[in-house]
Formats: C-alpha cells, structure tokens, sequence
C-alpha cells in the first residue's frame, strides 16, 4: 500500500484543502490517517491533525497563532501519514503548495496506481490493438516529467553536480524570545544566535540536501558616493523540488560557503517544470549565518 496527495489547493483567505488516495491496498482493513506540515520537504514536521478514518480530505486552516497569509507566499509542505492495524506507518511523498511532490528519483518507484516506473512500455492488446491498461494524458505528464528529472538527476550526480544544503528560511512556528518586538513586530538584534534574523525561533528548518550546478554569474553594478562597485551574483542550476525562495540560504557542502537567495526563475519543459535557476550573494565569513549548525559530513549522493 501506498498514499498519493492528489490535490492540494490554497483557498481564501488563509486555509489550505488537501485530497489524498491509497493504492495497492491487499485486504479491507480500517485505516487511520494524519495530516503533517512544514516549511521544508525535511523537517520537523508538526501533526495537525490525526485518526482520520474514512475521509480523503482534509482542510488546513491555517490557524497557528504565528500562520499569516504572508506563509501562503512563500511556501508550505504537507505529508500524510496513514496507519495500519498491523500496526505500520506509511508516509506519502511531501508536497508543497504549487502541487509538486517530492520524488524518489533513486530508484523506480510506482507511479499512480500502475505499479510501474517511468522506463516501462505498456503492450498493446492484440485483439483491440490498445493498450491493457491504458495511460490517461494526466498519468502520461506525470511519466514525462519523472523521465526528464530522473534524467537530470543522474547528470548532475554522476558529472556535473555540486552538493549543497538547502536552509529554508522559517516563516510560522514559534516567535524568537530574545530579539522579537512583538509592538514593533521586527527583530531588535540582527546578529541573534536564537533566529538568526529571521524573527522565527531556530531561524530555518532542517537541511535538505540537494544537487546543483553552477553556471555564468551575472555582474551587477551599484554606484556609490566613493565609487562604482560590480557585485558578482552567482547562478546556480537545480531541479524543480524543493521549491528554494528569497532569503533562504544555501551551504556548499565542499567548502562550507554560505549563499543567500536572492532571486529565482523556472525552466519548463512541455509545461512541465524541470529546473530552478537560483541567483545568489555569498556571505561574508563573520556573517551569523555561519553559525547555523550544519553536518557537513553527512549523507552523500556520491
């Protein structure tokens, strides 16, 4: 058995409608779903709501004390989990608010109620000369776009791909108890080490580790009263998920340099969303983004 999110879909003014299914269930049995969110595919994740039994949806209202709709902007990430009597746990990919879901890339995996991976090729029925299970055209994209990921992805792992990790900036939770003016709502110490500027108490969420390429940097001038200054902005090529948003800060594994996000824009395929470009400024060494811990030594794709 697993369990798809089918839809989600932002609704005014601040909640959030999530739609799921299971597939491959082998016996009627009674299961049990949890809703759980986050500001990133890794983490931490808090439930929202658990035991659902016999549904398929689920409104998010969104209503945290620290959820405004200024989080819609950027972006949330919702799992499901369902539960078995066996007892089992099962968790569907994350997905975030444009409907992207997180893809494991690594290996094949079933996609929607197939049972196949994206390398498989139905036969055709001699008899009726269709296919015996047919690929509706929504199916067909979703196997377009896992062949054109899965592509990129072995590209940048094994030729072109440079390690780094992915710091999403925080944007709800809990407010920092040692910098944040609540009257004033803005931070009154831009080098705390509870939030890191950001506010938000832990500053980002977990790491995600991702795979990117570099590409031409892009020079632009600032004129100031001493002199005209070129500031390199470095882009840098990655796939389509995790969705990475201004002001989230990146890690190059290799060398510990940290990199703040300064713009974005996607590349599409067939409308499907392949790349993100990201343009980026490096921080100064003595910046306090430097004091975000960071396992530099763990997981690897090499």
């Amino acid at each position: 058995m697993y369990v798809i999110i089918t839809k989600i879909t932002p609704e005014f003014p601040l909640q959030v409608k999530l739609e799921w299914t299971i597939r491959e269930v082998e016996t009627p049995e009674t299961i049990y779903y949890s809703v759980e969110r986050s500001g990133s595919p890794a983490g931490p994740w808090t439930t929202i709501i658990e035991d659902l039994e016999d549904t398929y949806e689920y409104i998010d209202p969104l209503d945290t004390e620290n959820i405004n709709v200024m989080s819609l902007g950027r972006d949330i990430y919702y799992r499901i989990k369902a539960i078995t009597p066996e007892p089992k746990e099962i968790y569907s990919a994350s997905v975030n608010l444009d409907g992207q879901a997180e893809l494991i890339i690594q290996a094949p995996i079933p996609i929607s109620g197939y049972g196949v991976d994206a390398n498989y090729q139905f036969e055709l029925d001699p008899a009726t000369g269709q296919a015996e299970n047919p690929i509706l055209p929504g199916e067909r994209l979703r196997l377009l776009r896992r062949k054109i990921i899965r592509d990129e992805y072995i590209l940048l792992r094994k030729f072109a791909g440079i390690e780094y990790y992915l710091l999403k900036r925080r944007h709800f939770g809990t407010r920092c108890p040692d910098c944040y003016d609540p009257t004033t709502r803005s931070v009154t110490k831009s080098s705390c080490k509870t939030c890191y500027g950001t506010s938000w108490s832990g500053g980002y969420f977990n790491p995600v580790l991702i795979l990117g390429r570099r590409s031409t940097s892009q020079i632009q001038s600032a004129v100031s009263q001493q002199a005209k200054v070129d500031v390199n902005l470095p882009h840098i090529q990655f796939l389509d998920f995790p969705r990475i948003d201004e002001e989230d800060v990146l890690v190059e594994k290799s060398l510990n340099k940290r990199f703040l996000v300064k713009s974005r824009y996607f590349t599409f395929l067939k409308t499907i969303p392949v790349h993100q470009t990201i343009s980026v400024s490096e921080f100064e060494r003595q910046a306090i983004e430097y004091s975000i811990p960071v396992d530099l030594g763990g997981d690897s794709y090499a």
